[in-house]
């Protein structure tokens, strides 16, 4: 391989673009064919259940009616998590949670770099959790499969680290691509699932697009060339007028769109709390998982065969049950893959979606409001969720009319789409989690992979005498109300902002005793005035410090330096019965 190294890099990038395309079609193929044996080796011989399919749901065209317990589905939904588990913590730590994360944290944090054992680890691993009835989605293991290959490549080759930057997400598209046979809207996704605002990385669009057609292509060649779901003939949206309805709808999904990461990563660090060997963590997520598919089977494994209910009328079911579902699928999706599960995140959202849908369709021919399709608003509503969720409302746009057919739904789904996105980023500006994808930052500016160009392009411009000193200052006050820190010349630290708010134990302290070897106070903000720290300098509340260093060492002088943390009721309860008896004689 090394005769690529003497292409040209386009050239060479097409080529590898490709390879991507092939490995992810085939990386697809291997990963639903180890889903389907792990579903008949555990999910099937221990409880019973056996997952409906996309043609199985279009051919019965109502959801079986229950009746029937599975016992036993707790015990097949743990030991998946109990093997996942092992496998993932024991080898590949990295590979916990979800596939595309992973590839976005790549993307920013380390280069395009992945080890070589994560995509087998993964792709076993998440084969088992979902197989024995995890409720998680194929597409984030086949996009790391790819992904990961694409890094090997990178690797074997020893690519520039933009180049294997660029194969992270060629390889991504193409696994997304022959998952969901949606060439143009994974390639779109790619590009925009890296930054939390309206931001692509347009340059390398071409190349997701090589790789994502050629995977679509060989997988038509498997599975044939029909869409993911399978949508009645000639449905449309309606009047204009009933374009209201569909931003009601999309206002609901942007709602449920800031409730899916606020759940799941609250979960995430409620596991990471647990004083427990890691292994056992999945174990105990698919325990709570198998309790809760007792009760509702068709919250197992992706749910493809209840979105095409949803898509096909609701599949009989009442409004209760599918909200109950839709809201269901949030905790089920939580409880196997922030519990430290392998699977994908993509797939439950558009099946909390495509509910929600639903249940407002039916909901509203009940109330004999309006005569719009129930497969319209279930179409609609699967794109809103996931624009709002995950950030990425162009890609959704048009995944979700590739994965569905729906073509003619464009124009009521650009709406919604939009609509769900603003009402999601306004809902969690202040959230600890705002988005599905935690590893996206919020325009190339902030991305650790751009520093370098952004660097040579100030460089650039201070040369030219293009660069005032005012938009310096500007976007370096930015960065510091932002906490985002400014790298310091030649080292590890970084200048941050801190401010000393009422409850500090800093405050009346001298500058001698608050701080500490790892940090130097640089600077004292007070009022309008701005102060030269000395040893024997007072801080009082309301005072901003600036301080330098490495961000470890800052994140303990923050906490150090930060109010106390309110005693709970019970913690007073006892603080007053302790005094109480103290006054006793």
């Amino acid at each position: 391989m090394r005769w690529l190294l003497r292409l040209q890099r386009t050239t060479r990038l097409i080529i590898l673009s490709v390879v991507l395309g092939v490995v992810g079609a085939l990386g697809a193929q291997l990963f639903i064919w180890l889903l389907h044996m792990a579903e008949l080796w555990i999910l099937i011989p221990i409880s019973g259940y056996k997952f409906i399919d996309v043609a199985q749901a279009h051919a019965m065209g109502t959801a079986p009616s229950g009746g029937h317990w599975y016992w036993l589905i707790p015990v097949a939904t743990t030991l998946g998590g109990l093997i996942s588990g092992i496998l993932v913590y024991t080898w590949a730590p990295e590979a916990e949670g979800h596939g595309t994360d992973a590839a976005v944290k790549g993307y920013h944090r380390t280069a395009g770099r992945i080890r070589y054992r994560v995509p087998l680890i993964k792709t076993i691993a998440s084969a088992i959790t979902i197989g024995s009835g995890g409720s998680a989605g194929r597409e984030g293991p086949t996009a790391q499969i790819a992904a990961g290959i694409g890094a090997i490549i990178g690797g074997v080759l020893n690519l520039p680290d933009e180049e294997r930057r660029v194969l992270l997400l060629v390889g991504m598209a193409a696994g997304l691509s022959a998952i969901f046979k949606s060439p143009l809207g994974t390639a779109l996704f790619a590009v925009e699932i890296l930054y939390s605002t309206m931001a692509f990385e347009g340059r390398y669009l071409t190349f997701t697009l090589i790789a994502s057609a050629v995977a679509y292509t060989i997988t038509g060649l498997f599975n044939g060339w029909s869409p993911l779901f399978v949508l009645p003939r000639d449905v449309t949206f309606g009047a204009p007028v009933d374009l209201f309805w569909f931003v009601v709808l999309a206002a609901l999904a942007g709602c449920l769109g800031a409730l899916l990461p606020t759940v799941f990563y609250w979960t995430r660090d409620t596991f990471h709390k647990l004083r427990i060997p890691n292994q056992l963590k999945p174990a105990i997520g698919g325990l709570g998982m198998g309790l809760l598919g007792l009760l509702a089977p068709p919250l197992l494994g992706g749910g493809y065969g209840y979105v095409q209910f949803a898509l096909q009328g609701g599949g009989g079911m009442a409004v209760w049950l599918l909200l109950v579902l839709s809201v269901g699928k949030i905790l089920a999706l939580s409880l196997t893959v922030a519990s430290g599960g392998s699977g994908g995140v993509f797939a439950p959202s558009l099946y909390v979606g495509a509910l929600l849908g639903a249940a407002f369709a039916v909901l509203l021919h009940t109330l004999d409001i309006t005569g719009i399709p129930t497969t319209a608003l279930a179409v609609v509503g699967m794109a809103a969720l996931f624009a709002g969720a995950a950030r990425v409302p162009i890609a959704s746009l048009v995944m979700v009319a590739e994965m569905t057919g729906g073509y003619h739904l464009i124009m009521p789904t650009m709406l919604a789409v939009a609509v769900s996105y603003l009402v999601q980023v306004g809902l969690t500006r202040t959230f600890k989690y705002p988005t599905l994808y935690e590893a996206q930052v919020p325009s190339p500016a902030a991305s650790p992979a751009n520093a370098e160009m952004f660097s040579q392009i100030v460089a650039d411009f201070l040369q030219e005498n293009r660069l005032d000193g005012g938009t310096l200052h500007h976007h370096l006050s930015m960065a510091l109300a932002n906490g985002d820190g400014i790298p310091l010349a030649r080292g590890h630290e970084l200048l941050y902002r801190v401010a000393l708010d009422s409850g500090t134990p800093a405050a009346g302290q001298q500058v001698r005793h608050v701080a500490c070897p790892d940090v130097v106070i640089v600077g004292v903000l007070r009022g309008e005035k701005e102060l030269v720290p000395a040893a024997d300098t007072v801080l009082l509340v309301g005072d901003e410090l600036l301080i330098a260093g490495t961000p470890s060492a800052v994140k303990d002088f923050k906490e150090r330096v930060g109010p106390p943390t309110m005693p709970s009721d019970e913690a007073l309860e006892q603080l007053e019965e302790s005094q109480n008896a103290a006054r006793r004689p």
